[in-house]
C-alpha cells in the first residue's frame, strides 16, 4: 500500500437532505475544481457514493494530499445555484448540521499521514503533506 499516494476520499452531496451546515474544526483550505461532464459520466463517477436506488445530482472528491476538492456536475443538466453553493460549502469543510461524515474523512486522512510520517514522509504541523501544496482560494471550472 502506497502511503505517500494522495488519499482520495469522496462524499456524495446530492444525497444532502438536511438544511444548514456546520464547519469542521481544522478543515484545510482546498482548491475547488469544478468538472462539468456528461450526465452519464457524472452518474458513473458519483453513483457509488449514494444509497441503493438513489440518483446523484453531483459529488465531491477530497484529495487532502493535493489540497484539492473536485466537484463533479452534469453538463447535460447543469446544477442549480443552490446545489453549486451547497457543494462548494462541503469543499470548504461544512458538514450537515449534526453530521460527522467530513470530520471522519479528515480524521482518517490525518491518521494515514501520521503513519506515513513515521516511515519517511514529511508533514507540516497540521498533518498536511509538505510536498503536495497547491495554490488555493479559487474555483476552477473544467469542461470536457
Amino acid at each position: 500500500m502506497r502511503l505517500l499516494a494522495p488519499v482520495l476520499l469522496a462524499m456524495v452531496l446530492s444525497a444532502c437532505t438536511l438544511l444548514g451546515h456546520q464547519k469542521v474544526p481544522g478543515w484545510p483550505q482546498l482548491a475547488i475544481v469544478e468538472h462539468y461532464v456528461s450526465n452519464t459520466e457524472m452518474r458513473e463517477r458519483c453513483a457509488k457514493y449514494v444509497g441503493f436506488g438513489m440518483s446523484p445530482a453531483a459529488c465531491a472528491e477530497f484529495n487532502f494530499a493535493a489540497n484539492r476538492c473536485d466537484l463533479w456536475f452534469s453538463a447535460d443538466f447543469p446544477p442549480t445555484r443552490g446545489i453549486l453553493e451547497h457543494e462548494r460549502l462541503h469543499c470548504q469543510g461544512y458538514d450537515h448540521v449534526g453530521g460527522s461524515t467530513l470530520q471522519a474523512i479528515l480524521q482518517r486522512y490525518r491518521s494515514s499521514t501520521r503513519l506515513a510520517g513515521r516511515f519517511g514522509g514529511e508533514n507540516d504541523d497540521r498533518g498536511q503533506r509538505k510536498d503536495a501544496q497547491l495554490d488555493v482560494g479559487e474555483v476552477v471550472r473544467q469542461e470536457r
